[in-house]
């Protein structure tokens, strides 16, 4: 874990987001063994409260890369922006640097989930803290997709 840099993880048990851990909870169910899921096996209608929060990107190793493949309407709205095509190098603010970008690149590398509250950098000051979830998952043919899951909290959570 020292490749994420300062960058602390959390057990779902500490998330305060309802979504977010019921986005590991069905990260967990669609694994077999060690090995991350089949992207074939993520259903839509199986986890339709998850979709407005949800992207899910492609994974490019040289140079290391991430094409958001799918972005949800309520990370297009918390953002502003429908990055839906874009890679990850291309976009202002997510780019190489980014906290987001060192998970990305380490949830692939290790084939393991990472959970953590990232610093919330959009244009909504009002935001008191962020939760997120990046889990690997890879296509028959072995090539990587990523997960990523965000929930914003406005105010105290009870």
């Amino acid at each position: 874990m020292d490749d994420l840099g300062g960058i602390k993880l959390i057990q779902a048990s500490e998330l305060n987001s309802e979504v977010v851990r019921g986005a590991v909870a069905y990260w967990q169910s669609k694994r077999t063994g060690d090995a991350p899921p089949f992207s074939d096996s993520l259903d839509p209608l199986e986890v339709p409260r998850l979709l407005p929060h949800l992207m899910l990107k492609d994974v490019r190793r040289d140079p290391w890369d991430f094409r958001y493949r799918v972005v949800g309407t309520t990370v297009r709205e918390h953002s502003r922006h429908n990055w839906t095509g874009k890679w990850m190098s291309g976009v202002h603010g997510p780019g190489a640097g980014s906290t987001v970008f060192r998970v990305m690149r380490w949830v692939s590398e290790e084939r393991q989930p990472a959970i953590f509250r990232p610093p919330y950098v959009g244009p909504h000051k009002e935001f008191k803290y962020c939760e997120a979830a990046v889990m690997p998952w890879c296509n028959r043919e072995e090539q990587e997709q990523l997960l990523d899951l965000y929930k914003r909290a406005v105010g105290l959570v009870g």
